[in-house]
């Protein structure tokens, strides 16, 4: 089964491209069956950027729970931002560079936070940390 990777609602470029890029980085680590998608339209600067680096938009979901029992968050931790049905999936990863608010999970899971610019930095830093190769053509 498919692990859903997202941002918050309403998303805005470090959402999607954040969950694109931890999406990329979980297929290096070998965990393959992985999806970056959205939860709601891209704005016109999101659109653009897509376009421009030629990387096609992720697909819009509004629920999670009837394509998979798990999913990462990106971007965001407090529920009443994600997806509508948050607390019928498994939470196995997070990470954010947002306050941690209205967040529990039932079980353990990964969770990175760092206050700085964008949650993109965070995972680039993971990236770097594991040696792993950014490449042009992500995602593929």
């Amino acid at each position: 089964m498919t692990t859903l990777i997202f941002g918050h609602q309403n998303p805005d470029t470090d959402a999607v491209t954040s969950a694109m890029s931890f999406a990329e980085y979980q297929k290096q680590l070998g965990n393959t069956d992985v999806e970056a998608v959205a939860l709601g339209e891209v704005n016109a600067e999101t659109a653009f950027a897509l376009k421009t680096f030629k990387k096609d938009t992720p697909r819009v979901i509004k629920t999670a729970a009837n394509e998979t029992d798990t999913v990462m968050l990106v971007d965001h931790n407090e529920f009443q931002q994600s997806v509508s049905d948050i607390k019928d999936v498994t939470i196995a990863a997070v990470v954010d560079h947002h306050r941690i608010a209205n967040f529990e999970t039932a079980a353990p899971l990964f969770y990175r936070a760092e206050p700085i610019g964008s949650c993109n930095s965070v995972i680039y830093e993971m990236f770097q940390e594991k040696g792993f190769k950014i490449s042009r053509s992500w995602p593929a």
